[in-house]
């Protein structure tokens, strides 16, 4: 089973991108490919060609991602040889490839000219296309006898942006497993400190600091996820911690008023300013939860 995926590009210029794709701690020299063009000088070969065409301005490259499901026990070379087989998409670009292994969930990463060295013309991705090279990745999987997911034309998850149309089926993402913990773990948890202890136990890391502007969870099989790329703004860490703040100070109200009761029942004192203990702690309690009001109804969004 293979999931495929187009990556927005954003943190990588071409050169560090390609030095990502082949480095060392992820893969291996014989699960690094090149088509059409040298792994040592893809970088100048790329600019070659939009040189060549004067086409060295916008995108320059594309970045696509094949992973495979840890459960079909596929092997690094497996994983590279349908990598390879992929790349007849992609004819008159030049392409590099590496299989990275450093996950448990093997991966294919592609890194393609943006420029075609056949005719000079861009590279042009449609929903279409994007749906044919998951059935080719599809049809590879059953060639080799691994599992195969239904495509569904044309749908993406509600928690995946356009770029990330993967391949799904009953099948849960990574990033689908992490959103069910959080809501999970935020609706059961008191504090802020609480739910990153139950995120935990479910085998996650929460990088949640003050200097920080994003939470950064990372999975039990090491996939990082910030959490304005989980798509909803409930998710984030301004309206979680606003969340947490509320939920505190209605605490608060309850353990007063839980506090102002036991005075009532504990003191032998049955007046005070004038008024009976009766009357003095429901004014304690309203004037309380009216100072709080914001506080006393907060709950977690479904």
């Amino acid at each position: 089973m293979a999931i495929f995926k187009c990556i927005k590009v954003k943190k990588y210029n071409l050169g560090e991108l390609l030095k990502y794709v082949t480095r060392v701690d992820k893969t291996k020299d014989e699960l690094v490919y090149a088509k059409d063009c040298s792994v040592e000088t893809a970088k100048y070969e790329f600019e070659f060609v939009k040189k060549l065409y004067n086409k060295k301005d916008k995108r320059q490259y594309y970045h696509f991602a094949q992973s495979f499901s840890p459960e079909d026990k596929i092997t690094p070379q497996l994983a590279h040889q349908i990598g390879k087989e992929m790349l007849k998409c992609f004819d008159g670009f030049q392409v590099v490839m590496g299989t990275h292994i450093d996950k448990e969930h093997l991966h294919n990463h592609f890194v393609i000219n943006s420029v075609s060295f056949e005719n000079g013309l861009k590279y042009h991705q449609s929903k279409k296309d994007l749906e044919n090279i998951k059935i080719l990745s599809n049809e590879l999987c059953k060639k080799y006898n691994l599992r195969t997911i239904k495509i569904e034309a044309g749908k993406c998850s509600k928690y995946m942006d356009k770029n990330e149309c993967h391949i799904t089926n009953k099948t849960e993402t990574e990033k689908q497993k992490l959103i069910k913990s959080i809501s999970k773990c935020i609706k059961s948890s008191k504090s802020k400190e609480q739910f990153i202890f139950k995120m935990n136990e479910l085998g996650y890391k929460v990088k949640w600091q003050d200097t920080r502007k994003y939470i950064t969870y990372t999975t039990p099989d090491g996939m990082k996820f910030r959490d304005k790329r989980l798509h909803n703004v409930k998710y984030t860490k301004e309206r979680m911690e606003i969340y947490f703040d509320k939920l505190s100070k209605r605490n608060k109200v309850k353990n007063t008023i839980i506090g102002v009761s036991s005075i009532n029942k504990d003191t032998s004192n049955k007046q005070k300013d004038g008024l009976d203990t009766k009357e003095y702690s429901d004014i304690a309690k309203k004037d309380y939860i009216k100072k709080n009001e914001n506080a006393s109804s907060i709950e977690w969004e479904e």
